[in-house]
């Protein structure tokens, strides 16, 4: 097995293809992650739920697979609910072949015990027909305190799809969100997630995320996100429909998700599949493919350019990256002090060419260029972009990357943008170096 490139805080199946997290949910201080799966095969074969348990969200224990395909079709992404009683209910989509050959997708209800060890699926599936849709799935199941009611959101094509329930069976459609907002593309809008966030006044906005494949900010995959307001019934855009906003501008953070934490206060935290749907099948690792991104706690910032989401790692897991000694994986904090026109090159894993070029372009703008070499085998993986930013007020940014074994985050501007992209390169465990370059001259 070929275990190179195997992170060390990163969750990956011990063996198998492994995409979209699902089904993520906190029960009784355990936090539990399901993921699709195929337990066979390391080029996404016939879709099963695989399932790990954490109890510091960096730490995970697999466990064996939990949902199974079934006559109504293999399991695609879902999530997972606690009731007020206590009773821990997943929501995945069935998906199969019409006599035509075309994808019919619906939604089902599985009961778990409470120890979410145990699965039962509902004898009334599926809770949700399907409607005639050629995309419809991702059932993103969430409690609506407001209104007093379960809200699904389910992928609808090219729009979000709102349903209501009171008893997680019986679901009636209450409106669509997407046509003419934020950016669309051949794929259809995928894995959504919508939760509550106060701003820095208190007041209470929403956020809606969702997966874009293709057609993210970089080539392939992306996540975009909404700011709003939801009434238990429809979704309201706040910005201009024309606004496009990234959770990540980064090449490998897809399908991102968050814990369902009943009762909680806490801040959403998030996690994401560290990959790209344009070369996933081609990622050099033998024994497994894919990856989960570090857990992130989501809150709302002023911008000038208004609210916008800005996200850290959670202080207790960025402690056990600092502590850890083993060997390519780690946290290093970066300040970029720099005046306009000058850049600072970071170069990763003792290469001889920098990976990102941070420079301040003027008295308050900056941007991060991005650059990825190619890599035998791997289709379209090389890329060199650049993603503008915020320069703040007291002159430096902050840089943080976490990075292990080839896998890297990049955060800046106090988690206002993010950066995750996978690397391959041919020592992983090498070290990091960055260097503060003023303007080239131009000669005449």
């Amino acid at each position: 097995m070929n275990e190179k490139f195997r992170p060390n805080l990163h969750f990956s199946p011990r063996a198998g293809w492994m995409n979209d997290p699902n089904g993520m949910i906190r029960v009784d201080g355990v936090w539990h992650l399901f993921f699709q799966h195929d337990p066979h095969s390391t080029s996404h074969g016939p879709m099963h739920w695989g399932h790990a348990t954490s109890t510091d969200l960096i730490h995970w224990a697999e466990q064996p697979v939990a949902l199974y395909p079934s006559e109504l079709g293999t399991c695609f992404s879902g999530s997972a609910v606690e009731t007020a009683d206590g009773e821990v209910k997943l929501f995945y989509t069935a998906h199969s072949r019409t006599p035509a050959g075309g994808d019919h997708q619906v939604q089902c209800l599985v009961h778990a015990d409470r120890s979410v060890s145990r699965f039962e699926a509902d004898a009334a599936n599926p809770v949700v027909p399907n409607p005639g849709l050629a995309a419809f799935r991702d059932p993103k199941v969430i409690w609506h305190e407001s209104s007093g009611r379960w809200i699904m959101l389910v992928t609808e094509g090219q729009s979000i799809g709102f349903y209501g329930s009171a008893d997680l069976r019986s679901w009636t459609h209450l409106s669509s969100f997407g046509e003419g907002h934020g950016r669309h593309s051949p794929g259809p809008w995928e894995c959504p997630d919508m939760m509550p966030l106060a701003a820095p006044d208190g007041e209470i906005h929403w956020l809606l995320i969702v997966g874009l494949n293709p057609g993210g900010y970089a080539a392939g995959s992306g996540t975009q996100y909404f700011i709003g307001r939801f009434d238990g019934t429809a979704f309201t855009n706040a910005n201009p429909p024309e606004t496009e906003l990234w959770l990540d501008y980064g090449r490998d953070y897809y399908a991102a998700q968050t814990f369902f934490e009943r009762g909680s206060t806490n801040a959403p935290i998030a996690v994401a599949w560290a990959s790209n749907w344009l070369y996933a099948r081609q990622t050099q690792t033998q024994a497994f493919r894919g990856v989960m991104s570090l857990p992130r706690e989501l809150r709302l910032v002023d911008t000038p350019d208004g609210l916008r989401v800005a996200a850290h790692v959670p202080l207790a897991v960025q402690s056990v990256i600092g502590a850890t000694d083993r060997p390519g994986t780690g946290r290093c904090d970066l300040m970029a002090d720099l005046a306009v026109g000058e850049h600072l090159a970071i170069t990763l894993f003792g290469e001889d060419r920098p990976h990102f070029i941070v420079q301040r372009s003027a008295e308050r703008r900056g941007s991060i260029r991005t650059i990825r070499h190619p890599v035998s085998g791997m289709d379209r993986f090389d890329h060199d972009y650049t993603v503008d930013l915020p320069w703040p007020d007291g002159d430096v940014l902050d840089i943080t990357l976490f990075i292990d074994r080839g896998l890297v985050e990049l955060s800046a501007a106090d988690g206002l943008v993010w950066i995750t992209n996978l690397f391959y390169p041919e020592h992983p465990e090498a070290g990091l170096r960055a260097d503060t370059r003023r303007p080239e001259p131009v000669h005449a």
